[in-house]
C-alpha cells in the first residue's frame, strides 16, 4: 500500500457492510496471505461490469474466488457470464466451493491451467477482462488478450503500481527489480498502445483501466 493504511480503511467504511461470505474470504486471505483484491477494488469491478453491461467477462487469476464473486454478482444482474482461469488446483477448488455458497456456481466457468496456454485456445470475444495474476507475466497477457477483447470492451489490471515502486527512483529490494521493471514496461506499452485508451488509478495497489478503441 503506497498511501496511509488508515485511508484505505476509511474508504472501506464508505462501501457499507459487506456480507458474511465476503468477510469470511477476506479473513482467510489475510490469515493465509492469499493475494486477493481489496474490497475497494472488488466494488470497483462490480461497478464497472454494471456500467458497461458486460455479457462476457474473463478473469485471469482466480485465487479463492473473491474478485470472481464481485464480478459474478454484477454479471448475474447484467445477464452475463464469467470465465475465470487459475493454475493453482487447490485454490481453484476452494473458489468453486465459495462460488457455490454464493449461489453463483452456474454464473462462472472455472478453468484450471496456465492462462498463457488457455488464452490461445479461447474463441470468445469478451466485453470485460480482469487480470490479477503473476505480475511477471503481464506483458505476455497483454499481447495474448488483445484479440479476445471486443471493440469497446474494457481491460482492467490490478497491482500495476506495485507498492508505488514503479515510480522512478523508488527504493526496493534487488529481488524485485525484474518484476518492477516488467510492470513499468507493461504500463508504458499499455499507455502507448494506439488500440487502447488507458487511465491508471492509484487505489488498492494501482488499477489500470483500458478501453479497446472501436476502429
Amino acid at each position: 500500500m503506497f498511501y496511509p493504511f488508515e485511508m484505505e480503511r476509511y474508504l472501506e467504511t464508505l462501501l457499507g457492510e459487506r456480507d458474511p461470505l465476503l468477510c469470511e474470504m477476506e479473513e482467510q486471505a489475510l490469515k493465509e496471505t492469499i493475494p486477493v483484491v481489496t474490497p475497494m477494488v472488488g466494488n470497483f469491478l462490480n461497478l464497472l461490469v454494471h456500467t458497461c453491461k458486460a455479457q462476457t467477462i474473463l478473469e485471469i487469476g482466480t485465487a479463492i474466488g473473491y474478485s470472481t464473486i464481485w464480478l459474478a454478482r454484477a454479471a448475474e444482474e447484467t445477464g452475463g457470464q464469467v470465465t475465470t482461469i487459475d493454475m493453482n488446483k487447490d485454490r481453484l477448488a476452494r473458489a468453486r466451493v465459495y462460488l457455490e455458497r454464493a449461489g453463483l456456481g452456474n454464473q462462472v466457468t472455472a478453468l484450471e491451467g496456465d492462462a498463457r496456454i488457455i488464452l490461445r485456445n479461447l474463441d470468445t470475444m469478451f466485453d470485460f477482462v480482469f487480470i490479477d495474476a503473476a505480475k511477471g507475466e503481464y506483458l505476455e497477457y497483454l499481447s495474448l488478450i488483445y484479440p479476445l477483447i471486443a471493440p469497446g470492451g474494457l481491460l482492467v489490471v490490478d497491482n500495476v503500481l506495485f507498492r508505488g515502486w514503479v515510480v522512478p527512483e523508488s527504493t526496493f529490494a534487488p529481488k524485485y527489480e525484474r518484476m518492477v521493471g516488467g510492470l513499468r514496461q507493461f504500463l508504458e506499452d499499455l499507455a502507448r498502445n494506439p488500440n487502447f485508451s488507458t487511465t491508471v488509478l492509484p487505489f488498492g495497489d494501482g488499477v489500470s483501466v483500458s478501453r479497446r478503441i472501436v476502429l
